[in-house]
């Protein structure tokens, strides 16, 4: 295993680290019954993203990636960035956040995690 690879695999683990932190922040706070965003859901999709981005890179040479789907994941990862975007100013507003809209970010969240998984 060349360090391309190895590279390669650890922006994987620290793009899967992302999508727990967002996961399980939004879990632990929809179970308790408060729709806030954490900061664990921040650092969460700030991982995401970042990590997500940095996987699209096409190295080691050879590696096949599917940009159409890359492009889906980004799109639905831009999305989840803007509702928590939008979560955190409400907050910071003196202003409740919807269950709904709460809801829509653990949904959105589940559906990129599901595209990764079932999209071949």
């Amino acid at each position: 295993m060349d360090a391309l690879e190895i590279l390669r695999l650890l922006l994987r683990y620290l793009h899967l680290i992302g999508f727990a932190l967002l996961l399980g922040g939004f879990a632990t706070q929809y179970f308790s019954g408060r729709y806030q965003v954490t900061w664990v859901m921040r650092v969460g999709i700030g991982a995401l993203l970042t990590f997500g981005v940095l996987l699209a890179i096409p190295f080691p040479e050879g590696v096949d990636l599917n940009y159409v789907k890359l492009g889906v994941k980004l799109g639905i990862g831009v999305l989840i960035g803007a509702a928590i975007g939008v979560a955190v100013a409400r907050e910071q507003a003196g202003k409740v956040v919807a269950k709904g809209h709460f809801l829509g970010i653990g949904l959105m969240t589940l559906l990129n995690g599901a595209v990764a998984v079932f999209w071949r």
